[in-house]
């Protein structure tokens, strides 16, 4: 008996992801985004189609973005918080009752679970052997993203990745180097050993 079989079609839920900097568009575009999904899936006459688009809001963007959703005919509910355990819970919502959940920006919720853990470490900063903790705790997010059987979209702060090269004079300059995902203050970005 072979391992592989024809490929069938078995998951139809967009998962999808903008990074970008302040201001570069990300909620425009994910809400954009959204609208013409909710569209296109009534003119399938999909059961989904007529359920309300979830907005999880760490940034108040679902303001700037509510006028034009309704003008699309799109009923918008919202959530505005930070909190790690409501984005679970948002997930687990949204299946039931939404069409498509927004989540701006993704980057806040993990901030928080690291600022969370981190207080009730009773520190004001992580160490290596602290992310097998908190990855554990955010894999059960990332987990229901994939798996869940919905319409998600998320965005993310991007921010610099720096490095120290020495010039020619021999001092150590910081320098940009790439760009990764933000993780808005220091105990989210890059935890140091603690030997």
């Amino acid at each position: 008996m072979s391992l592989f079989k024809p490929a069938e079609t078995t998951s139809a839920f967009l998962k999808m992801g903008f990074m970008g900097f302040a201001g570069s568009g990300k909620t425009y575009t994910a809400s954009s985004t959204a609208v013409g999904l909710i569209r296109h899936m009534r003119e399938l006459n999909l059961p989904a189609a007529d359920k309300p688009l979830f907005f999880l809001d760490t940034e108040k963007g679902s303001d700037w973005v509510a006028r034009k959703i309704k003008d699309a005919d799109v009923e918008l509910y919202t959530a505005k918080t930070r909190a790690f355990a409501d984005l679970l819970a948002a997930v687990e919502e949204a299946e039931r009752s939404a069409s498509v959940l927004l989540v701006d920006s993704v980057t806040h919720f993990w901030v928080e679970l690291c600022a969370t853990y981190a207080k009730k470490q009773k520190r004001n900063r992580l160490y290596f052997e602290d992310w097998a903790y908190l990855k554990g705790e955010w894999r059960k997010f990332t987990d229901a993203f994939v798996n869940s059987h919905l319409h998600i979209i998320l965005c993310g702060r991007a921010g610099y990745e720096y490095d120290y090269f020495e010039n020619d004079a021999g001092k150590k300059e910081l320098e940009k180097v790439d760009i990764k995902m933000k993780a808005e203050g220091e105990m989210a970005t890059s935890p140091t050993s603690s030997s």
